[in-house]
């Protein structure tokens, strides 16, 4: 390259117009001029030299394939290129799957999102247009054209039903179902309306068997919405009609009328939600015995007693449990010298009891019934062989004899006027007994019946 250079400067001629041969001119204006040609042949110079260099480079990188333009634009390209089927997903998880769930779980989220669908589904239309960087269809063309397309078309499918059905459909009612409080208080009747509002009246009418019972107008205003559309909801206490159980041998069905205009439905009442009086009840005793005896000649003692009671509805077997009656119940184990044991007053309500525990005498105050059976343990103040007890030594009179458990049930006033009542009988005994000496021994004995 320094051999070309040279060549270069030979070639344009360049003179030091200062020296002339072996002589040297101080000439103002000769020097002035060397000066000038000479920048003017040292800037040519430097052009053609780099010049020369970057093509070398660009060619060199060229043949070596490190750099091309036209690879480089194209990788790039590549990279941003889309395929239908990535349209076709996107397509799907942004904008379908939602429209859906929003349709089937509005009633469960928070907001009543369904009265903005049409802003959620555009919103999520532009969040595929921008994530599949369509930007203008009509330029890009190919897939980007097709999935623009796509788009549109499923934003007016998603919001064009609910819309016409809404606006067109205006003013057809239907019976929407029933609801039932969990405390058993009262149940919703739901009415639905396509689009539209307003206040209307409902005439109800309930029957026990073929007995009236109820009627009246209540009042509701098409004013919710939910993922299947506006609707209007009024409520009945159960305590304003209710007669008997729905179930058991003495059970009757409930049906409901509800009339709004010319329009009429009538439904069957929910018979588990309509079964609250108590009708059976059972008692059981359970003991421990114990060979740690205070006489020592008794080998055997008996150190308490444990207390339950059944109580729902009547069966040929175990009362079936209630979980939404309300009822009071007394439990009294009485001997042959009188009352021996008077538990406090349990108070059941729907599946909670509570009592007066007494300090610890009568354990914690506090169980649930007839939430996965019918029976209730009247705790005692310890718990030996997994039974809670009232202890012997408790009792007001613990004579040997016959020994009856007895319950009364009352019951709520809206449920019923019945009082139901059980009782068992046992026998607790000193007897004697051989043991395995062939010695005659006392032992203590609790057996049912008397």
């Amino acid at each position: 390259m320094s051999d070309g250079l040279l060549d270069k400067v030979e070639k344009d001629g360049y003179q030091d117009s200062v020296h002339q041969g072996d002589n040297i001119v101080n000439d103002p204006s000769a020097i002035i001029d060397a000066y000038e040609r000479g920048q003017k042949s040292a800037g040519g110079l430097l052009d053609r030299v780099e010049e020369d260099v970057v093509e070398e480079v660009l060619t060199a990188s060229t043949d070596s394939g490190l750099l091309s333009p036209r690879d480089k634009s194209g990788s790039e390209d590549s990279r941003k290129e889309i395929t239908m089927g990535d349209s076709l997903k996107m397509i799907g998880l942004v904008m379908i799957i939602p429209y859906f769930l929003i349709m089937w779980f509005d009633v469960y989220l928070p907001g009543e999102l369904s009265s903005y669908l049409w802003l959620i589904i555009i919103a999520t239309a532009g969040v595929v247009w921008w994530q599949l960087d369509i930007k203008n269809p009509l330029e890009s063309g190919g897939v980007k054209m097709t999935s623009s397309i796509l788009v549109v078309i499923v934003t007016f499918l998603l919001i064009l039903p609910p819309l016409l059905l809404g606006n067109v459909l205006v003013g057809t009612m239907s019976f929407g179902g029933l609801d039932y409080e969990e405390d058993g208080s009262a149940f919703e009747v739901t009415i639905r309306q396509n689009g539209g509002s307003g206040s209307h009246d409902a005439i109800v009418a309930i029957t026990y068997g073929s007995s009236p019972i109820y009627s009246a107008t209540h009042s509701f205003t098409i004013d919710q919405t939910d993922g299947y559309g506006k609707h209007g909801s009024f409520s009945v206490d159960t305590s304003s009609f209710y007669s008997g159980n729905a179930l058991g041998d003495s059970g009757k069905d409930y049906s409901m009328t509800v009339t709004v205009g010319d329009l009429e439905w009538e439904r069957t009442l929910d018979a588990n939600f309509l079964t609250r009086t108590i009708t059976g009840a059972e008692t059981g005793v359970s003991n421990v015995m114990s060979s740690n005896c205070d006489d020592p000649n008794i080998e055997r003692c008996l150190v308490g007693v444990g207390l339950s009671v059944s109580s729902g509805l009547a069966s040929a077997a175990s009362p079936v449990a209630m979980p939404l009656a309300n009822y009071n119940l007394t439990a009294t184990m009485s001997g042959p010298s009188g009352v021996a044991i008077s538990y406090p007053v349990v108070e059941v309500t729907r599946t909670s009891a509570t009592w007066d525990s007494d300090g610890g005498a009568y354990g914690s105050g506090s169980a649930i019934v007839g939430d996965w059976g019918s029976q209730l343990q009247l705790q005692g103040s310890v718990v030996q062989e997994e039974i809670s007890l009232i202890l012997k030594d408790d009792w007001d009179s613990s004579d040997y004899g016959c020994y009856t458990l007895t319950v009364s049930i009352t019951q709520d006033s809206f449920w019923g006027t019945e009082t139901v009542t059980a009782s068992s009988e046992y026998t607790f005994s000193l007897d004697e007994t051989e043991d395995d000496n062939e010695e005659m021994k006392d032992r203590e004995n609790w057996i049912a019946g008397c």
